[in-house]
């Protein structure tokens, strides 16, 4: 009775199941982002055609007739297995010349094993008119190339992750072992039809090792972020918060307490105001606020700054939209630049205006002011300005844009309505 299909799918069932599983789980684990995910999915389909080939062959070798098959999908499996491995190889390069390179050793094995050029005294193997396997005197040459492969694979894998070297050393050289040892042994024919199976095997722990190592990664860089995150709140606190307007702030109140007792009373509520909402801000982590919540800060820093001048700069609130919520300190930067910086620079009173509005996709806030106009990438403005950039683009895909002239400076920030982030 010849076998069915079940009985081949049934002789190779260890190495199709591993196939199917190894398969779903890269496709359900897309968001590891290996990079050249799409050579592991040949290498899958390199895997599933030997597989083919070991039923072909054994379906092959039960006719003396079918001897030109039996050939076929051996030198098939001896090609194969080559290019396998070397693309493991080549997830760990991004270089193209290194690709050429790596594929040359498996290119000449795939002709050796063709017999490319034909010399009949040079042969891998070759099957008898009885159809009976015979090693060839060039037999170890596919092996040979396998094990230059690993060989390669545990340079790459090392080179590649240098942070992490013991654990591509272990990973790496367990693998050259698992599989060295069962190409020794196959070609000793001490074991057969096992080098499928320890291929796949192998897959697996080289999967599961880069994506352990590409998470790590992706967990580092959100690290580094977070780091530079607080040190960009730091800095941030350190310029909203400065010395120079602290001395200023406190000559006033000082000056008040003598002249104004109940007016200085006011200026220290608004600049205990200013300061706990610079403050809370930051200590507490809070990646958006309630616009109102920046208005009130941006009034309390307006009536610290007019406790001590005689004339009064013209400040009008337009709020036509409230609703919303904005990154802690973006606003109020904006405002104390054109108070301080366009306006402060004016002989004559100047006008700034916050109006706040909505469109269909975004909230709009807008600081302008007839005074001075400046450059913003120049020294003296480019770090703030780049700060409420960072902060707007990281929190709420918000964007901030400036124009400014001689008649004033107007700084517009976009915030999303679907990228707030509470």
């Amino acid at each position: 009775m010849n076998p069915s299909i079940i009985d081949y799918i049934a002789g190779n069932y260890i190495s199709l199941i591993l196939l199917v599983g190894l398969t779903v789980i890269i496709t359900l684990n897309k968001d590891a982002k290996i990079p050249a995910v799409g050579s592991v999915y040949l290498i899958l389909l390199l895997a599933f055609a030997v597989i083919v080939s070991e039923m072909v062959t054994e379906w092959a070798s039960e006719e003396m007739s079918r001897v030109s098959v039996n050939y076929a999908m051996t030198a098939l499996r001896y090609i194969l297995y080559p290019f396998i491995i070397a693309l493991e190889v080549f997830v760990l390069t991004k270089s193209r010349l290194h690709r050429m390179l790596i594929l040359i050793p498996a290119v000449i094995n795939a002709l050796v094993v063709l017999r490319l050029p034909r010399i009949d005294s040079v042969a891998v193997f070759r099957y008898s008119e009885k159809n009976y396997f015979i090693s060839g005197n060039l037999h170890f040459f596919p092996f040979a190339v396998n094990i230059l492969y690993l060989i390669l694979l545990v340079v790459f894998s090392y080179t590649q992750f240098k942070e992490h070297k013991r654990f591509s050393v272990v990973v790496s050289v367990s693998i050259i072992t698992i599989t060295g040892v069962t190409m020794i042994l196959e070609y000793e024919n001490v074991i057969t039809d096992m080098l499928t199976e320890i291929t796949l095997i192998d897959i697996y722990i080289y999967y599961f090792y880069l994506t352990t190592i590409y998470r790590n990664q992706v967990h580092r860089k959100m690290l580094e972020k977070e780091r530079e995150l607080s040190k960009s709140k730091i800095r941030l606190m350190q310029e909203q918060i400065s010395p120079h307007f602290m001395y200023n702030a406190l000559a006033i109140i000082k000056s008040l307490v003598r002249e104004n007792p109940e007016q200085a009373s006011e200026t220290i509520d608004d600049f205990s105001t200013y300061l706990r909402q610079n403050i809370s801000a930051l200590r507490h982590n809070e990646n958006m606020i309630p616009f109102t919540a920046e208005l009130e800060h941006i009034k309390a820093l307006q009536r610290i700054h007019e406790a001590g001048l005689e004339s009064k700069t013209n400040i009008i609130y337009d709020v036509r939209e409230s609703g919303f919520r904005v990154p802690p300190l973006t606003i109020e930067p904006l405002f104390e630049n054109a108070l301080i910086h366009g306006i402060g620079e004016k002989r004559e009173a100047g006008v700034i205006q916050i109006i706040s509005d909505a469109a269909d996709d975004h909230y709009i806030v807008s600081v302008i002011d007839n005074g001075r106009g400046f450059d913003a990438n120049s020294e003296s403005f480019g770090d703030g300005i780049n700060n409420v950039r960072q902060r707007l683009k990281h929190f709420c895909g918000g964007t901030l844009d400036i124009q400014s002239g001689e008649e004033g400076t107007t700084a517009t920030v976009y915030i999303p309505k679907n990228g707030e982030k509470t």
